[in-house]
This record gives C-alpha cells, sequence and structure tokens, in this order.
C-alpha cells in the first residue's frame, strides 16, 4: 500500500488539486488509487463528481458509529475516494474521542490492499486547521507510515524566502519529504526564475517535476473531474502524468534498495 500525503507549503497552494490529479494519472497507468480527505472543509470530494449536497465521510461515520466503509465514493474513471464528512458541533466531541483508535482501523484495513495507492490530503496546519492539539498531534502520526510527503508550493518570492530562512535556521525536509512547485508561470519571467532558483539551491528537497498553471485545471474543477479526462493533450495534464510516474520509479527503486 503506497501511501503519499499532500499539504500545501501554506494555504491556497493547491494541494486538494494535486490529490485528485495525481489520483487520475496513477489510474491512467493502470493502479488502483484511494484519496482520504483529513480536511474539514470537505472539499476534495467535490473533485470526483460528488453532490457538495452529501454529507456523508468517515469523520462524520466514526462520530455517529456508523461504519466508514460505507463512504467511499468511485468516481467514472475508477478512482475512489474518501471523503471528510459534514460534522456538526455536537459531534465534535465524539470524533475527538474515537479518532486515534479508528485512524488506526483505517490504517490497518487499507495496509491489507498492498495493490493500491492512498492519496492523503492533509490540511496545512494540522493544529490550527482542527483546533485540538490531540487531533493535531494524531494527523501528525500519520507521517510515519507515508513513503513520500508532498509539500506543495507556488513559485513566488514567499515560497523562496520561506526555503531560504528553513536553510538559514537549520531546518530541512525530513527523508522522503519533498516540496512540488505548482502553478508555474511560463508567461511570468519571475515565475520561471523562482523555479529555476529554488530547484538549483534546494535541489534535494524539491520534485523534479513541477505542475505549470494551465487554464484546464480549474476548468477540470469546476466540472467536478481531473484534468486528463476533461483535457487529455493539455500541458497539466502532462505534468502530473510525469509526476506520476517519478512515483512509480521512486517507489520501485525504493523496493530495490530495501
Amino acid at each position: 500500500m503506497p501511501l503519499v500525503i499532500i499539504s500545501g507549503q501554506r494555504g491556497g497552494a493547491g494541494a486538494t488539486t494535486v490529490v485528485s490529479n495525481l489520483a487520475a494519472s496513477l489510474q491512467n497507468a493502470g493502479e488502483q488509487t484511494l484519496s482520504i480527505d483529513l480536511h474539514p472543509d470537505n472539499q476534495l470530494c467535490l473533485h470526483f463528481g460528488v453532490s457538495q449536497e452529501c454529507i456523508s465521510g468517515w469523520a462524520q461515520a466514526i462520530a455517529t458509529g456508523a461504519d466508514w466503509k460505507q463512504c467511499a465514493f468511485q468516481a467514472s474513471d475508477g478512482r475512489r475516494v474518501l471523503p471528510f464528512g459534514e460534522l456538526a458541533p455536537y459531534q465534535f466531541k465524539r470524533f475527538r474521542e474515537v479518532l486515534m483508535s479508528s485512524i488506526k482501523s483505517i490504517a490497518d484495513t487499507f495496509a491489507l490492499r498492498q495493490d493500491e495507492w492512498v492519496l492523503i490530503d492533509m490540511p496545512v496546519d494540522r493544529q490550527q486547521a482542527l483546533s485540538d492539539n490531540l487531533i493535531s498531534e494524531c494527523y501528525q502520526a500519520i507521517y510515519a507510515l507515508a513513503d513520500f510527503s508532498f509539500y506543495v508550493a507556488h513559485p513566488d518570492l514567499g515560497t523562496y524566502r520561506l526555503l531560504k530562512q528553513a536553510a538559514l535556521n537549520g531546518e530541512t525536509l525530513a527523508d522522503k519529504q519533498l516540496y512540488l512547485l505548482n502553478e508555474v508561470d511560463t508567461n511570468s519571467a519571475l515565475s520561471l526564475d523562482i523555479e529555476l532558483l529554488v530547484k538549483a539551491e534546494f535541489a534535494a528537497q524539491v520534485l523534479p517535476a513541477s505542475i505549470h498553471r494551465d487554464t484546464a485545471v480549474p476548468e477540470a474543477a469546476a466540472y467536478m473531474t481531473a484534468v486528463n479526462t476533461y483535457m487529455p493533450s493539455s500541458q497539466a495534464s502532462s505534468d502530473y502524468h510525469s509526476l506520476a510516474l517519478w512515483c512509480l520509479g521512486r517507489l520501485g527503486e525504493d523496493a530495490e534498495n530495501a
């Protein structure tokens, strides 16, 4: 069960979109995928064609004692998604009480499915997103299970400054944690220059594949589908295909070295 965690370096970086489209490209490459939403805003399922009126999800299920296995949906292209669901305020206490044991149960269940990629849409700030230290710690523990963790970032001055400051402070990503540059604008010299600068200075921490800005991506999201279904010939579709191939190749290398 290859496990990939995807989070934004900061809010609005496009991590949820990356989860959806990477899942589609892995599916296109012959892999089975399941995407799990850990965001309380419950937006990931919209990229899989699930109606916004649907409130069911794994979080709501464990809070009400329902079977979370019945909350998964399958998109028309074969991708599966497990939404977070909508939690009423009175359900939050119970959710907190059973979260740790439920996460373990979910992890144990998917560990048996060796042929399926699991992609996790992780909140940018686990503590602030859920306003609860215990939940934050539980989410943080999931990182120990991951084969890769991608931090989605825009190629802008803010990203470069954050990376530079982290380096000056001696802060580096752990093994198998990498930055993914998203929405590289080929019409902007600054965007392209920062992409080159970031990859040159932080080569060991940045994925070789970048995702270029492409109007096909938000259009695909508006149609609640993946970009490789909406416009297979688009630049973004090619970028996500390259990212999927990198994941497959890297996983194979790690298996050989194990």
